[in-house]
């Protein structure tokens, strides 16, 4: 009924374009309990890189400097992302949609982040380069870039699991929307089947108390306000 005040927000299956949300138990294992296992991952992950912060003097990764103020701005985002992991996993164990979006959106801030780096990595790329021995006598070596090669498929592999994983946390929420949605509707048809039987009974009762007093008028009961013998 569209006119019943027991409305609920249908769960939008089309959240994410024309992908549908992964099945409840993949395998052996549920849903949430992958979901679970990512959190902790990444709540690890976050750990690892704000003990990796070095903020006296700048590190080299792959042929990509970072200075002190970006590491310290990553250890603050990872800093940030300690709550956050602990929220979105409260949200896969009690089955609170609104914390699995909170933690899906830091996820997406983390895949930004995790792009951008792939792009530097990417950027900084170097061709072989003959270096000149310091050694005198010592023949000159040819260095190439394959130590940054194989770190920027590390990088593009993590950001493959990233978005696996962002998968997987949307498909929990979307599946946990539907059995709300599910379990709502269930409530609400007691409800609307009250209503409706209080509403029955509240007409019936006019009828009959209608039905009573145009009778009682039509025989005239003595005493009654419309009987001829009270005029």
């Amino acid at each position: 009924d569209n006119n019943s005040p027991y409305q609920f927000p249908r769960a939008s299956t089309q959240a994410m374009g024309l992908l549908q949300p992964a099945p409840a138990v993949i395998g052996a294992v549920s849903l949430t309990a992958i979901v679970g296992l990512i959190v902790l991952v990444h709540f690890i992950f976050c750990i690892v890189v704000l003990g990796n912060v070095d903020s006296s003097k700048p590190v080299t990764v792959s042929g990509v400097q970072i200075s002190t103020m970006l590491q310290c701005a990553g250890g603050a985002f990872c800093l940030l992302g300690l709550p956050l992991t602990v929220h979105g996993g409260v949200g896969a164990i009690y089955r609170v949609p609104s914390h699995l979006n909170t933690y899906l959106l830091y996820q997406f801030f983390s895949l930004l982040a995790g792009a951008a780096f792939l792009i530097s990595v990417a950027a900084n790329q170097r061709p072989c380069h003959t270096r000149e021995s310091v050694v005198p006598g010592e023949l000159a070596t040819m260095v190439c870039g394959l130590p940054s090669g194989g770190a920027l498929i590390l990088l593009a592999i993590f950001l493959v699991v990233v978005c696996v994983a962002m998968y997987l946390v949307w498909s929990l929420t979307e599946n946990t929307k539907k059995r709300l949605e599910t379990d709502l509707f269930r409530y609400q048809e007691p409800l609307q089947l009250k209503a409706q039987m209080g509403e029955e009974a509240m007409a019936q009762a006019t009828k009959s108390a209608t039905g009573g007093v145009a009778a009682a008028h039509r025989m005239g009961v003595p005493g009654a306000l419309w009987s001829s013998a009270a005029m």
